[in-house]
């Protein structure tokens, strides 16, 4: 049994796709406060646009505090807890594997590039005056959902989506410190490499050699990117994924170990405890008492 529960995609009647936009206090008025403020894994991508007001949300075991202009990623198996407050206004956007499959076709690995890009800092500014591109742009995008008479919906969300999206990427390029689009994507292949190698490479001599690249230029664009040294962006993808596993009541220290691939479950309790302060019991307890209220 999870002690994290997973959240899928809730369809309606009305709804015969994948997709929703929903404004913030409307989805607060909704639903009961007490639920929302209890972590919970998504099975689905979210987005957090911010008009009005200021809160914080808590993304992957870290508080992030947010305010108006403020756009949210939530990437698929995230572990999420909200923080309702009665000033904040936005839109809330969701939407599935099965959407973009659907709908946005051969570009799927371009439209999620924002979530991938901002995964250790979720946040990205955006234009929030009322003559803003991005904020016309959401306008849009709910008046389109809110269309009951709108034939060609699906399709019309998907344009109005990927339009929002690329405005994401552009807007979270520029906050990368300006850095420059042949770093950039090298930034992307080192951080995609690690998302599918992270269990079995730990080292930054690994992916150096994976990107046919020296340790210090892998580490020069990882501080260009995301202000951390390569080593520490490895660990703190390896932190993750194993909060993640003791956020599930299922699975042992020893099974964990294994999936991790640490040699000894002593080598991975020693391993957290350094970075964490903690040890995997101790985090876990944390989070069941963090569960129950």
């Amino acid at each position: 049994m999870d002690t994290i529960k997973r959240i899928k995609f809730q369809k309606t009647k009305d709804k015969h796709f994948d997709f929703e936009i929903i404004k913030l206090k409307d989805f607060f008025a909704t639903k009961n406060l007490q639920y929302l403020m209890r972590n919970y894994r998504v099975n689905f991508y979210m987005i957090l646009c911010i008009t009005s007001g200021n809160g914080q949300h808590e993304i992957d075991f870290k508080l992030y505090p947010y305010q108006e202009g403020d756009i949210l990623m939530i990437a698929k198996n995230q572990v999420h807890r909200f923080y309702p407050k009665e000033n904040v206004d936005g839109y809330l956007i969701l939407f599935t594997d099965n959407f973009l499959c659907g709908y946005i076709g051969s570009s799927i690995s371009e439209f999620l590039e924002p979530f991938q890009s901002t995964y250790f800092y979720p946040i990205v500014k955006f234009n929030n005056s009322d003559n803003g591109i991005e904020r016309i742009q959401l306008e849009l995008l709910y008046r389109c959902y809110i269309d009951k008479k709108n034939v060609l919906k699906p399709e019309i969300l998907k344009s109005q989506l990927r339009t929002l999206m690329l405005l994401i990427k552009r807007d979270s390029q520029e906050n990368e410190n300006n850095m420059d689009t042949h770093n950039y994507e090298k930034f992307i292949t080192f951080m995609n490499l690690v998302e599918a190698n992270f269990k079995e490479k730990k080292t930054v001599q690994e992916y150096a050699d994976l990107m046919y690249v020296s340790k210090k230029t892998v580490n020069l664009i990882t501080r260009k990117a995301v202000d951390l040294s390569a080593k520490q962006f490895i660990i703190n993808r390896i932190i993750l994924e194993i909060k993640r596993y003791l956020s599930q009541g299922d699975l042992t220290v020893n099974e964990i170990s294994e999936m991790m691939g640490f040699d000894e479950p002593a080598n991975l309790t020693k391993f957290f405890k350094r970075y964490e302060g903690l040890t995997p019991s101790e985090f876990r307890k944390k989070q069941q008492i963090h569960t129950e209220h």
